[in-house]
């Protein structure tokens, strides 16, 4: 993950506050999802039971993504594994609740409906998130 850490330092001279906090949640995000039990087939398991199957299957298709807001998300996700995405990536859990709904669309659509984080492109995933307005 060096390639983050250095898009991390140039980040922090390059963009805004809140291109800042997103660039620094991506990669605990990519690794909170790797190591989800079941990797990313149980997180969208995780949404279905959450009632969120629509939403989360919206992500992963060609469809426009449906929103999803961070009381949902905390539900789905859980304590602990939004507290570890903040302890990975220097920001609160608050900061990191008000990213995911962003976020993890663009993760889910790129990891696509395969599920294969191993063919994932951190790089080009960290530039989406990058070119996003605030």
């Amino acid at each position: 993950m060096s390639i983050f850490n250095s898009l991390k330092t140039v980040a922090s001279t390059a963009f805004s506050p809140v291109q800042q906090e997103r660039a620094s949640l991506v990669p605990a995000l990519v690794s909170a999802v790797k190591g989800y039990p079941g990797g990313v087939a149980g997180l969208v398991a995780a949404f279905n039971q959450g009632g969120l199957a629509t939403v989360v299957s919206s992500w992963m298709s060609r469809e426009e993504s449906l929103p999803v807001n961070a009381d949902q998300l905390q539900s789905v996700l859980g304590t602990p594994m939004i507290s570890d995405m903040a302890e990975h990536s220097g920001l609160s859990s608050k900061q990191v609740l008000s990213h995911l709904p962003t976020l993890l669309p663009i993760l889910m659509r790129a990891v696509g409906a395969t599920g294969d984080m191993k063919s994932l492109d951190t790089q080009a995933l960290l530039e989406s998130v990058l070119k996003l307005g605030e």
